[in-house]
């Protein structure tokens, strides 16, 4: 399907670690919705070079927003990273992706796990009104490999603040032990309960799960959540375990 570009233009460059940054743009882009895709590009040597990154904004922002790693062999993440306020970048027209509420069928509690980048779409879902509105408590887990990875925590601090009890953020790093975080693999904080323990909250068939990063640590995790008796999220048969798995 043939994609149409809309030229944006980059209004903040915030880069978290040496090779991990986000990008603010604004652009007239079609209205999307929160856990939606798009594909952002540069022209590159006469040839638009493009990836997909999942929105960190939410409908509601007026900027839209990705978190990308700089790959040094990549072909396109080294150019973003060298971009500036002011320079031009293309998005898709019109985003595109499921891993959106609607399609998350009803349950008591909903956990969100998230590997490195993983976190953005769970920032862009939390922003909005409808996980808030639909599940009693939300568990946000992120796993990253060193500290400084852990980003977005002034927003994160924002839904603590507004949601209170109802919320709980668990970091965990697996490289490097850091005050305040867990060191160990999402499945293995799964397996021990010990993200259950910190938000005194169980995980069981009443419960939805988000899960998204990478590929490894889902596949794992869907295991284990399946041999407590939770099932894939599918159209055709609502389960309890939604994904979308990065690269």
């Amino acid at each position: 399907m043939a994609i149409n570009w809309i030229e944006t233009e980059i209004i903040e460059h915030k880069r978290w670690t040496d090779v991990l940054a986000s990008l603010k743009f604004k652009g007239k882009v079609q209205p999307y919705t929160a856990g939606q895709f798009t594909k952002v590009g540069l022209k590159i040597d006469g040839e638009l070079i493009s990836r997909p990154y999942s929105y960190v904004s939410s409908p509601n922002d007026d900027f839209l927003e990705i978190v990308y790693v700089k790959v040094p062999d990549g072909k396109l993440t080294p150019a973003l990273s060298d971009l500036n306020v002011g320079d031009k970048l293309f998005a898709m027209e019109k985003a595109s992706g499921f891993f959106v509420m609607s399609e998350v069928p009803d349950g008591e509690d909903l956990w969100m796990l998230a590997t490195g980048t993983g976190l953005g779409v769970f920032i862009s879902l939390l922003k909005t009104k409808e996980p808030w509105d639909r599940f009693r408590n939300i568990v946000l887990v992120h796993g990253v490999r060193a500290a400084d990875e852990l980003t977005y925590k002034t927003q994160i601090d924002d839904f603590t603040s507004s949601f209170g009890e109802r919320f709980s953020y668990i970091p965990t790093v697996t490289r490097e032990k850091k005050d305040g975080c867990l060191n160990l693999r999402i499945p293995a904080g799964l397996k021990n309960k010990d993200f259950q323990k910190i938000a005194k909250l169980d995980i069981t068939k009443k419960s939805q799960v988000m899960i998204c990063g990478n590929p490894d640590m889902i596949n794992d995790t869907v295991k284990l959540l399946e041999k407590d008796g939770l099932e894939r999220n599918r159209r055709s048969k609502p389960g309890n375990i939604t994904l979308e798995k990065y690269w």
